[in-house]
């Protein structure tokens, strides 16, 4: 062999040690690409959520009228008492019904009896969330023009059915796709039975709200983290501005709302300040807990009339409310 070159080994890669090298590499594909599409599927379902539907929220609005004006004491009372716990029970890990009784201030021999009714979803996380609204329907149109049609009770499709029906179908999601916290629906009774300007006369007019201030009394250690009550929000021409004591005393849970708004591109979240409005969530604001109330502003002309009947309403205004409500819960942990 001449000096200076010096000797090529080619060595001959046999037939089955190429294959086996192959396995090797398909298996550590494997290996490696397996963890990388669980967390690209983690992430994708994290970010998932369930999708409302504002058809059946407007079917719901409208199976409660069919019922009648749920005045406390009517038939129709009893009956949507019972259609709304059926439905719950479908739905929630628990659903309990709390009964209580308050003595009229213009009649002290008439004693109202009301029922709030609570359905918890996720039961056991300690973190919790409150979305509710009121069930009963205003027993005397006391704002109609046609002032012979003042005693006649009040239909209450959105005063009423409209927040009770978005919720319906927000539990109907929760059983579908639960939230990473405690959730509980709270329907409350014997909120429109209320004189205007009684808190300048306790003793003398009836309040409004309560149904609420009977569940705080009922429940002194119900502290959730926040909470939502919707009240008049299926309008056909849904116009919801920040309701000012929500601004003042809950307005974390106002941002929430209209970020998830914003997000979703719906303008009937208006972003101006509204009017002062009480309402259920008064209660809980006294006791320091923030809840944001969601309530058209200035009222329908139909507010407190024989007119508040399911035609007023709207199945996409219903899904509206709905998706800005599903934004916001599934985003919560």
């Amino acid at each position: 062999m001449a000096s200076g070159k010096k000797k090529i080994n080619n060595r001959q890669i046999k037939p089955g040690k190429e294959k086996k090298s192959k396995k090797n590499l398909i298996k550590w594909v494997i290996i490696f690409s397996i963890p990388a599409a669980a967390l690209i599927l983690f992430f994708l379902l994290r970010d998932s959520k369930p999708e409302f539907s504002g058809e059946n929220a407007y079917k719901t609005l409208v199976q409660q009228c069919d019922f009648g004006p749920r005045t406390p004491g009517a038939e129709a009372h009893k009956k949507t008492k019972e259609f709304l716990i059926s439905i719950l029970n479908k739905y929630a890990d628990l659903v309990s019904e709390q009964k209580f009784s308050y003595k009229d201030k213009h009649d002290t021999t008439k004693i109202w009896e009301g029922y709030n009714i609570v359905a918890s979803f996720n039961k056991d996380n300690s973190k919790r969330i409150m979305l509710c609204a009121h069930w009963d329907s205003r027993p005397w149109a006391d704002n109609d023009p046609d002032s012979t049609k003042h005693k006649q009770p009040v239909m209450g499709a959105n005063d009423g059915a409209s927040g009770v029906a978005v919720l319906l179908e927000m539990a109907r999601l929760f059983s579908i796709q639960k939230p990473d916290v405690g959730v509980d629906i709270i329907l409350f009774d014997l909120e429109d039975i209320g004189d205007e300007n009684a808190e300048d006369f306790p003793n003398r007019l009836n309040p409004f709200a309560i149904g609420a201030k009977m569940f705080s009394d009922m429940n002194p250690n119900y502290n959730p983290a926040w909470g939502i009550l919707l009240d008049i929000v299926g309008d056909k021409n849904l116009e919801i501005p920040k309701e000012a004591n929500s601004m003042a005393r809950a307005g974390s849970v106002i941002d929430k709302i209209w970020q998830a708004a914003k997000k979703l591109g719906i303008k009937e979240f208006k972003d101006e300040n509204g009017g002062s409005v009480g309402d259920d969530h008064i209660i809980f604001l006294k006791r320091y807990i923030p809840v944001a109330d969601l309530v058209q502003s200035p009222f329908p002309e139909y507010w407190h009339t024989t007119g508040d009947t399911p035609d007023k309403c709207s199945k996409e205004s219903l899904g509206k409310v709905g998706r800005v409500l599903v934004e916001v819960v599934y985003n919560e942990d």
